[in-house]
């Protein structure tokens, strides 16, 4: 059972691809898409709801495309989950035991804590990921 769906993942992807290009100029849908193999039509859904919910914005135009709001410091991975997925949570449905309800509320806490980390630390993953890597030619 998986929590996420491919838009709460997807959405993070690209994200990530627009940190990435912003800090430079705006990245366009096309790249972001040649980068993250997401069809465009899926990821202009994707980047809708992320406008929507105000944590990147877009600029039309030559020269035009998407940047973050914020920082990856600043961005939660759970902001931008419940931005896409509308509610993180366990189970979606409630059952007749209370106290049932009440052990998966605190499941979804425990969910919410755990993703309420900064967006900053996929690159802190990235470069661990890369450390001890040597290129040969």
């Amino acid at each position: 059972m998986a929590l996420l769906t491919t838009k709460g993942v997807y959405g993070l992807s690209a994200i990530y691809e627009i940190a990435k290009a912003s800090e430079i100029s705006p990245v366009t849908i096309k790249e972001i898409s040649d980068n993250t193999k997401i069809s465009r039509g899926y990821l202009e859904q994707i980047l809708n709801l992320l406008k929507n919910a105000k944590i990147i914005s877009s600029v039309k135009g030559k020269g035009g495309g998407y940047y973050l709001k914020k920082t990856l410091d600043e961005i939660t991975f759970y902001e931008v989950f419940t931005a896409l997925e509308k509610e993180v949570s366990i189970a979606n449905t409630q059952v007749e035991n209370l106290s049932i309800n009440m052990l998966l509320a605190k499941f979804d806490l425990k969910i919410k804590d755990i993703l309420d980390l900064p967006l900053s630390k996929i690159e802190k993953v990235e470069k661990e990921s890369t450390k001890y890597l040597n290129f040969v030619i």
